[in-house]
């Protein structure tokens, strides 16, 4: 049983990250990220009961940071409250730019640079509602991956396959990668973060890091397609309360409605349809838009 070993990362003053660290004999490292954004509670708290708990590695690291962005994580916020920015969207980071691009710099290169797989574990937050998934980047369906092998192990209802790199992003800038996703609303989900600390066991035990881990339930729905949120999704173009029709994970058709933007007397006046069969994978999760906005992401399925 590997008991953690804690150093603190100063970015600048009054900011930075703790890092817990366990080792057994010479193996992988793996690095397990908590709060990339400060509203992902159900994450944090994973991460931060696997650093501080005690972890029976057989071989190999794991470094954990439980709360990457602390700025944002005490304001409850997506977004940096020092600079406005996205630390999920400036990775490698820049060690004379923004505070966020100053955090997302000292991240990678003392802790991501060299790892032989990141997990990055996110939820919905409070901006998206989305169903429980692993991601990974791979160019193919069929090819085979240390990614791709961590994602299936991680389990979830969907397996969200990344045929292109999307920039700015923890997995864009290391060679081996997934990120997990699951329900938001901004209440914290005890089950999710059982889930998530399962997910990472199953991961190390796939691995041959670790002995044991809860067995999976069921196989995922695999799908593939782009997952930034910032860009691949579907743009309302009035504005009002955008009324979802659909369901995270829901199978739609061709065609069928998706939702659609009323005005405050609730008189339509835009109404969103799947363009292609596809699988829901986030909705926008406040119904107040302007022109613009992005409201539904689909996620086409993985052959």
């Amino acid at each position: 049983m590997t008991a953690a070993i804690r150093r603190r990362v100063e970015v600048g003053r009054g900011y930075g990250f703790d890092v817990w660290t366990h080792r057994a004999d010479e193996g992988p490292r793996v690095v397990v990220l908590g709060g990339v954004h400060g509203d992902e509670t159900e994450g944090v708290l994973a991460a931060g009961r696997l650093g501080s708990g005690a972890l029976a590695l057989t071989r190999g690291t794991v470094d954990i940071v439980p709360i990457c962005h602390e700025a944002a994580f005490a304001v409850d916020s997506r977004t940096s409250p020092l600079d406005g920015d996205n630390l999920a969207r400036v990775f490698p980071g820049d060690p004379r730019g923004t505070a966020t691009s100053r955090l997302a710099h000292h991240l990678f290169t003392e802790v991501l640079s060299g790892c032989d797989l990141l997990i990055d574990l996110h939820t919905s937050g409070q901006s998206y509602d989305m169903p429980i998934l692993a991601g990974y980047r791979g160019a193919t369906s069929d090819a085979i991956s240390l990614s791709r092998q961590a994602a299936e192990a991680f389990g979830g209802d969907f397996l969200w396959r990344h045929p292109e790199p999307s920039e700015g992003r923890t997995v864009s800038v290391v060679d081996q990668a997934i990120y997990v996703e699951s329900p938001g609303g901004g209440s914290v989900k005890m089950d999710l973060v059982e889930h998530y600390l399962a997910g990472v066991r199953r991961v190390l035990v796939s691995m041959g890091m670790v002995g044991d881990a809860p067995p999976l339930v069921g196989k995922p729905v695999r799908v593939a397609g782009g997952g930034n949120l910032d860009r691949d999704m579907i743009a309302v173009t009035r504005p009002g309360l955008f009324l979802h029709d659909v369901t995270p994970g829901e199978c739609v058709n061709e065609g069928q409605r998706l939702g659609v933007v009323v005005d405050p007397s609730g008189i339509q006046q835009e109404e969103i349809v799947a363009s292609r069969a596809a699988y829901v994978m986030a909705l926008k999760s406040r119904s107040s838009v302007t022109a613009g906005d992005l409201v539904v992401c689909l996620a086409g399925a993985d052959f």
